[in-house]
């Protein structure tokens, strides 16, 4: 098979195009089978059971990031007063550890460059 991704009539054909066409027939696949077909499949089924689960976790997460975010940028403004657009990006773009450090720093850190200081 491999060696026929690399045949001269493939040329132009990337992993990005094949996946794209897959996911357009897998979408015309499910908009014209029936329910009681598309659903009679279990693995179709349980496959949209852990997809929803899945997502509704990352959603969960990420809400929960952002909220750890907000609260933070709002007890550092309390503190240290505005906070410089690099401050902002650094707790848009930290990870959960990072905000629930930083959290804890506030109460004893003496300026905002030692509360956001990367930890190890």
């Amino acid at each position: 098979m491999k060696g026929s991704l690399n045949s001269p009539e493939m040329e132009g054909i990337t992993p990005e195009y094949v996946t794209q066409l897959g996911k357009e027939w897998l979408d015309l696949l499910v908009d014209t089978t029936p329910d009681e077909e598309l659903f009679s499949l279990p693995k179709f089924e349980h496959r949209l059971v852990q997809e929803h689960r899945e997502g509704r976790q990352e959603g969960r997460q990420e809400g929960r990031q952002e909220g750890e975010a907000a609260v933070l940028t709002r007890l550092l403004q309390h503190r240290f007063g505005e906070l410089p657009a690099w401050a902002s990006v650094k707790i848009a773009k930290a990870k959960q550890s990072s905000l629930e450090e930083w959290s804890l720093r506030i109460l004893d850190a003496p300026t905002l460059e030692s509360v956001l200081a990367d930890f190890s």
